[in-house]
């Protein structure tokens, strides 16, 4: 997936369209803005979204895949943000690192499965939400869409068919 969005982006960076680009990766900015500087997340997104723009308006082209951009301005500005203040604040309560170090890429995983599902027909679309993202059983799927268990094995089997023309074709 990295690589059709690694595309997406060189696309969105020869035509121009910043504004674009920009929408593409703010939600994986306010996640990991917010995640490191709890409200003040907002402000700090503010800020790393102000440089991007900023670079991106000047003309600025990049030896490296748009992504790693993204997270390196991300980690300077937060840094910037911290600079001159304490950060061995103590951590919550049963707070799980492993829990923690994964939710960033299962954020990004959720994120790349949606936008290969967009390309799907809507019911098969919602057949597969559930069914890979949210991690629904087949026949809670059925109940919860009002469909018979059979007619969300053909979803499936339709969806799983179409992601394969869609990876063979590329």
């Amino acid at each position: 997936m990295r690589d059709a969005r690694d595309a997406e982006d060189a696309l969105l960076l020869e035509t121009g369209d910043h504004a674009q680009l920009i929408a593409a990766w703010y939600p994986v900015i306010i996640q990991r803005c917010l995640v490191r500087a709890g409200e003040a997340g907002y402000d700090v997104a503010h800020d790393v979204v102000e440089r991007l723009l900023a670079e991106l308006q000047r003309g600025r082209r990049y030896p490296v895949p748009y992504r790693v951009v993204v997270h390196m301005v991300v980690k300077w500005t937060l840094g910037e943000h911290f600079q001159g203040r304490p950060t061995d604040v103590p951590l919550p309560d049963g707070w799980d690192a492993a829990a923690a170090e994964n939710g960033f890429q299962s954020f990004e995983e959720r994120f790349d499965l949606e936008r290969l599902f967009e390309g799907l027909p809507e019911g098969d679309r919602a057949v597969c939400r559930l069914r890979y993202i949210d991690g629904f059983e087949i026949a809670a799927i059925a109940l919860r869409l009002g469909m018979q268990r059979n007619a969300v094995d053909q979803a499936l089997y339709r969806a799983h068919r179409q992601l394969r023309g869609l990876a063979n074709a590329s």
